[in-house]
């Protein structure tokens, strides 16, 4: 074995030595549990938590439901109108025949 690969398995071993026990790494766990009131109160924050969730996946829902109508009625607009890509219709009403590639000037 050459001077450094000796060193090296030295070193190694020396540090297997500084590891420390697992009583020391690990704590003994007592068997305690929770009160009743902590455990209620617990299950209420709980379910609070789930019922928020549920209003928030309602909420994401009737947004998508709500950006999909009007995106529906501008295509039926542009349908009943000729429009196409190119055209637009702006938020006053007025349709801007190849519109869509213009800059709105900024107020």
């Amino acid at each position: 074995m050459s001077k450094d690969k000796k060193a090296v398995s030295q070193v190694v071993d020396a540090s297997a030595s500084f590891v420390p026990p697992v009583a020391d790494v690990m704590p003994v766990v007592e068997d305690r549990k929770l009160s009743a009131e902590d455990k209620s109160v617990l299950d209420l924050a709980k379910s609070r938590r789930a019922e928020v969730k549920a209003q928030l996946e309602t909420a994401v829902a009737k947004n998508d439901a709500a950006e999909l109508a009007f995106r529906y009625v501008v295509l039926q607009l542009y349908m009943k109108n000729g429009l196409d890509s190119s055209d637009a219709i702006s938020e006053d009403g007025s349709i801007l025949i190849g519109g869509a590639n213009q800059q709105t000037p900024q107020q």
